[in-house]
């Protein structure tokens, strides 16, 4: 996976942002911080990247003067797309012989899992 995002021009943590938000676009920078759970500072800097790359651009807010809307051009669409064919292709190779009821198994184990993780208290 990393040297397939690598030959991309991608991180991880960019691939990550760039998935994120064709999920969701357009988005403001602070809806991509609060989607990534990180700071609008790392956000910045992540969007500066992916711009200066081509896979976004930056345009102003049409009700808020104050909001910057980051959207993907035609390339980080094409990334994007990319990364979910990868993925659907590599579910099937991991998952495609399972019968339905072990797969149905698995997805509702996995989901209980990602539930208990998202109401985890972090260590104090």
């Amino acid at each position: 996976m990393a040297r397939g995002l690598e030959a991309r021009g991608l991180t991880r943590t960019r691939a990550t942002a760039l998935w994120t938000m064709a999920r969701h676009d357009p988005l403001t920078q602070r809806e991509v911080a609060d989607l990534l759970g990180v700071t609008p500072r790392n956000v910045t800097k992540l969007v500066d990247a992916l711009e200066r790359d081509g896979f976004v651009t930056r345009t102003a807010h049409a009700g808020d003067r104050r909001a910057v809307l980051v959207l993907l051009t035609a390339k980080g669409k094409a990334a994007a797309e990319l990364m979910d064919t990868e993925a659907d292709a590599f579910a099937r190779d991991l998952f495609g012989d399972l019968p339905p009821a072990d797969l149905a198994t698995l997805v509702r184990v996995l989901t209980s899992v990602t539930d208990r993780i998202g109401r985890a208290e972090p260590p104090s």
